[in-house]
C-alpha cells in the first residue's frame, strides 16, 4: 500500500524496493530511450519478451502510450520518405519494408515467427532505425525537419 502523500515514482523512489531499479527508471521523466531499447533488444527475456519483432514492437508501442503518444512523433513520416511510399501503413509496416526492400511487402506475422533469420533480420532493422530516429529527433528543430520533408515529399507525388 502506498504511504498518504506520496504518489507514483516518488513512492517507488522512497519504498524498500531493491529489485525495482529498471520500474523507477522507466517511472522517471528523464528515460533515455535509446538506451531503454538497447537494453531491450540485448536481453529481452529480462523485460519478458520472448525476441520477436511481434514483441519489441507492442513494447515499443507501449512506451510510446506512456508518454502520451509523444515518444515517436514523427517516425511514421519519416519511415514514409525513407521508404518513398506507404503512406497508408503503420510504422511497423514501414520498418519491415526497410528491413526487406526486395519483397513488395515485409513478412507476415507468421511467417517472422517461423523463421528466426527473418525475424532477426526485421528486428535489427527495427532497432537500427529506432535509434537514428531518436537521435535526429533529439536534435534541434529534428521534429520540425521531419515533418518538413515529409511535407515535401507528399507535395511531389502525382495524387
Amino acid at each position: 500500500m502506498r504511504p498518504a502523500g506520496h504518489r507514483g515514482a516518488e513512492w517507488l523512489k522512497t519504498s524498500d524496493l531493491r529489485s525495482s531499479q529498471v520500474l523507477v527508471t522507466w517511472l522517471d521523466d528523464s528515460v533515455n530511450y535509446q538506451e531503454l531499447f538497447a537494453d531491450v533488444r540485448r536481453r529481452p527475456g529480462m523485460f519478458c519478451l520472448d525476441g520477436t519483432f511481434h514483441d519489441f514492437t507492442v513494447f515499443v508501442r507501449g512506451c510510446e502510450a506512456g508518454n502520451d503518444w509523444q515518444l515517436l512523433t514523427g517516425f511514421r513520416e519519416w519511415l514514409v520518405t525513407r521508404v518513398g511510399g506507404g503512406d497508408n501503413l503503420i510504422w511497423e509496416a514501414l520498418v519491415l519494408r526497410l528491413a526487406f526492400p526486395e519483397q513488395s511487402h515485409g513478412p507476415t506475422r507468421e511467417e517472422l515467427a517461423k523463421d528466426s533469420v527473418i525475424n532477426n533480420a526485421a528486428v535489427e532493422r527495427l532497432f537500427e532505425l529506432l535509434d537514428e530516429f531518436l537521435q535526429m529527433r533529439a536534435e534541434h528543430g529534428g521534429v520540425a525537419k521531419v515533418f518538413d520533408e515529409y511535407w515535401r515529399w507528399r507535395r511531389a507525388q502525382p495524387w
